[in-house]
């Protein structure tokens, strides 16, 4: 017995206090360098989506001199079981905005006045000016946040998620598919920051876009709202036939 106590190991004395510290702080340290990476990582991976996406618009706003189109609108309300149809010209100039010339409409009254008459005024006013300059995906309006990649349109495409950074109902609270060679906008998704006073409560707007010449212009928007007093109320733009000119 007394020759094990010989050959036996001394006893290890316990970590004091300043052995502890230090360990703590080495995971302080480490979990700390993990937080700060991980946004910043986040914030670098973002950069290129947002400088293209602003290139891409600042380009379109600059080069594109005006456009023609024609726009086919048709809205269904499921509680009343009513519709309305209506085909309108539009000519957007740079520096004068959208004039529309309606060739066709038919259907409910109700909706050719509440729903597709605010909308020809609200649309317009958003094609002049500083009001058009608040609309645009970029990070003056948005806060934007990086959620990953996706293919659409047979496009790669950076998908970034916007929050508005004032409530505006031409501002969406959803996703944004930014084409990640050029920056131009494939599609758009969300709610309105702000109720729209064409249709009742905050419709999910879908606006999706394709390739014209150099630029890529809407295609199509579909909206659908619910209510208690009006049920389903779905709204879907399609825009055919571009004539756009282009500065040099």
């Amino acid at each position: 017995m007394h020759e094990q106590h010989l050959l036996s190991e001394p006893p290890r004395r316990s970590a004091g206090p300043i052995s502890t510290w230090r360990k703590g702080l080495g995971f302080g340290l480490i979990l700390f360098a993990c937080v700060l990476v991980g946004p910043l990582a986040a914030q670098q991976a973002l950069e290129p989506a947002v400088v293209r996406a602003r290139d891409a618009a600042e380009l379109r706003e600059t080069r594109v001199a005006g456009y023609s189109v024609t726009e086919q609108y048709v809205i269904r309300c499921s509680r009343f079981n009513i519709s309305a149809q209506m085909t309108v010209a539009t000519i957007y100039r740079r520096d004068h905005g959208k004039t529309r010339t309606v060739i066709s409409r038919s259907g409910s009254p109700t909706l050719q006045s509440r729903v597709f008459d605010r909308l020809l005024r609200e649309e317009g006013d958003m094609s002049r000016g500083d009001v058009r300059r608040q609309t645009l995906v970029n990070s003056e309006n948005y806060l934007m946040h990086l959620s990953g990649e996706e293919v659409r349109s047979n496009r790669k495409c950076f998908v970034v998620d916007l929050t508005p950074r004032r409530a505006s109902t031409h501002l969406l609270k959803g996703r944004a598919w930014i084409d990640t060679d050029g920056g131009s906008l494939v599609r758009l998704e969300g709610r309105p920051g702000a109720s729209p006073s064409f249709i009742t409560g905050r419709p999910n707007i879908v606006r999706e876009f394709a390739k014209v010449g150099e630029f890529w212009l809407a295609k199509s928007t579909h909206a659908v709202s619910d209510s208690f007093l009006f049920g389903r109320t779905e709204l879907h733009i399609d825009y055919v036939d571009y004539h756009a000119e282009v500065d040099p």
